[in-house]
């Protein structure tokens, strides 16, 4: 059976590599700034969500239970980068509704970062879509969330300024 846990340092160096190789974009920026490393644990692979629905099997376990938040980034399966999103709880442990590891060491680690669940909720709507970071499907608040920074541009779209009347 093969191990392919990986550090912290060796998931970020993918979004260091892609930067390399392919020049900087906002999203390798995006993660590189806001990107941690989350490790599975005993109880990470629920697999009580809908297979390849990973966005949507998160927000809703997020909404169903309050003491977990949504986490959207990268899944690291036999080493390679795929597109996820898992919950995390208060001590950072790992919630994923959708895989089923099945103890053979296949997930290496997940890397991402945490979203407040009313954004999520409210951008998902917005976009027509479930993910908040794809910049061409959650084209309608990713643009302003890779502009605007990680907290503030959540907020800035839960609490947008009032125009005022001239």
């Amino acid at each position: 059976m093969s191990d392919f846990k990986l550090t912290e340092a060796q998931m970020r160096s993918h979004f260091e590599m892609q930067e390399k190789a392919f020049g900087a974009n906002v999203y390798t920026k995006f993660m590189l700034k806001y990107g941690r490393a989350y490790v599975p644990g005993p109880a990470t692979f629920t697999g009580e969500g809908e297979p390849k629905q990973c966005f949507a099997n998160a927000i809703h376990l997020a909404l169903r239970n309050e003491n977990l938040t949504y986490c959207e980034g990268k899944v690291f399966v036999y080493g390679v980068a795929i597109d996820h999103a898992w919950c995390i709880d208060d001590d950072r442990n790992v919630y994923d509704p959708t895989l089923i590891d099945n103890d053979d060491g296949r997930i290496g680690g997940y890397y991402g970062m945490p979203f407040i669940t009313e954004y999520v909720k409210k951008a998902n709507k917005k976009n027509g879509t479930y993910g908040v970071l794809d910049y061409f499907y959650a084209g309608k608040t990713a643009p302003d969330l890779y502009r605007l920074g990680l907290t503030v541009g959540q907020q800035a779209f839960l609490f947008p300024k009032k125009k005022r009347a001239a």
